[in-house]
């Protein structure tokens, strides 16, 4: 047998070693691009892994204060809804109230209009009492105080006592509004006073639908930061593990044609193994 025939043998064998680690390496690169995640050991990638945990533990708090702040964008749609259904209740008593302070209505007229003026006040105790979130009254005084909704607590959990931005919604059931008595209109002069008591009333629910509106803009806005970081982080956390399609492809190429020469390099070697055994007969 020639040099050269011992040549291909020996690279036959030699070529086998090559065959399976290219195959392993064609089944890693498979793998990635099917499950769209990077190949490699925790050796190979530890710094991306240490990164992607911290990533995806930061993600996890990120989603939850996004809940959070949907939660209480919600609160505050509901709250500033009962709120504005009482701005109109008030509108309605403020115009009985016009007509019956009128020197050419009887006080038989006075006395239909208030019984109307009495039931359309009950409405407001209603509204206030029915206007909740989660179980939780919104417009009857419960959210004020040490319970004012802090955007400072929302966000990074803090003490709430010194929030200048929380949200705190008075009482406004007719106790609130009037003062633990609903006015009347039975005469020109209380008539009078109830629009006096109706205007301070509406005055109320105005601040209040300010303070609701403007507490809404703030959570909207870190709402809308939280999810910029959740977005950002989510790319960052991509980038480390997710597949690169395009290295991927090329890896997969070149795997497949090293494993296709050492086939090629190997069926040599084994058309030459019948020489080699003859050789040592």
């Amino acid at each position: 047998m020639d040099i050269t025939s011992l040549t291909g043998i020996t690279g036959s064998i030699q070529s086998q070693n090559s065959i399976q680690k290219s195959s392993d390496t064609l089944q890693a690169v498979i793998d990635s691009i099917v499950s769209g995640t990077q190949s490699g050991s925790d050796g190979d990638n530890v710094a991306s892994v240490s990164i992607a945990s911290q990533l995806q533990s930061s993600l996890s708090g990120l989603r939850s204060l996004s809940g959070n702040l949907a939660l209480a964008g919600s609160l505050t749609q509901v709250a500033d809804g009962g709120a504005q259904d009482i701005q109109s209740i008030l509108g309605g008593l403020q115009s009985l109230a016009e007509q019956a302070s009128s020197g050419a209505v009887s006080d038989s007229n006075r006395t239909d209009l208030n019984t109307q003026f009495q039931a359309l006040a009950m409405e407001i105790d209603q509204v206030a009492g029915g206007t909740t979130f989660n179980g939780k009254s919104l417009l009857n005084g419960s959210l004020s105080g040490s319970n004012a909704l802090s955007l400072d607590n929302l966000i990074t959990g803090s003490d709430s006592s010194s929030d200048s931005s929380a949200l705190s919604i008075s009482d406004l059931t007719t106790n609130g509004l009037f003062g633990g008595s609903i006015p009347n209109i039975l005469s020109a002069s209380s008539s009078q006073q109830a629009l006096s008591a109706i205007n301070d009333a509406l005055n109320q629910v105005t601040s209040n639908r300010a303070a609701i509106g403007s507490f809404e803009q703030s959570v909207n806005f870190a709402s809308a930061n939280v999810d910029t970081a959740v977005n950002n982080q989510q790319a960052a956390m991509s980038s480390l593990t997710d597949t690169d399609l395009a290295a991927a492809s090329t890896q997969l190429a070149q795997a497949t044609v090293q494993q296709n020469a050492g086939i090629a390099l190997t069926a040599q070697g084994n058309q030459l193994l019948p020489s080699l055994l003859n050789l040592l007969d």
